[in-house]
């Protein structure tokens, strides 16, 4: 599991999987959040791996633009124009405390279905 996270350390705890394993627990409802939420990245040029990317990229710098375009080797304007096009495709908004949660769960839960490069697994909602 912390292989398929790209966790920093070698060596990993328990706790530090905690998140995962609740996440992981129940993959039917895991895959049906990652598809009502993150499937609609799709519709954007070259796919929703790189909106994916930046929001993944985003969440690991502490929700700091300016960090995550150095991470992604980006400008903070491409940046924060993938963070507005995740909006304007899915729904919600990154910048608002209240959509974040869901928006970092889903991928969170994309890392560990390995989502977008595999297709996701059949579930009670996605076609």
């Amino acid at each position: 599991m912390a292989i398929r996270m790209h966790l920093d350390s070698p060596i990993v705890e328990t706790r530090d999987l905690l998140t995962y394993r609740v996440l992981s627990r129940d993959q039917p409802a895991l895959v049906d959040l990652v598809y009502s939420v993150l499937n609609p990245l799709g519709q954007a040029r070259g796919g929703a791996g790189p909106l994916v990317e930046t929001l993944a990229t985003y969440f690991d710098s502490g929700c700091v633009a300016t960090t995550a375009a150095t991470r992604l080797h980006l400008s903070v304007r491409a940046v924060t124009y993938r963070l507005d096009r995740v909006r304007s495709l899915s729904g919600f908004d990154p910048l608002d405390p209240a959509h974040r949660f869901t928006l970092h769960a889903a991928v969170l839960g994309a890392k560990l279905l390995g989502w977008p490069e595999r297709p996701l697994p059949q579930s009670t909602s996605a076609p």
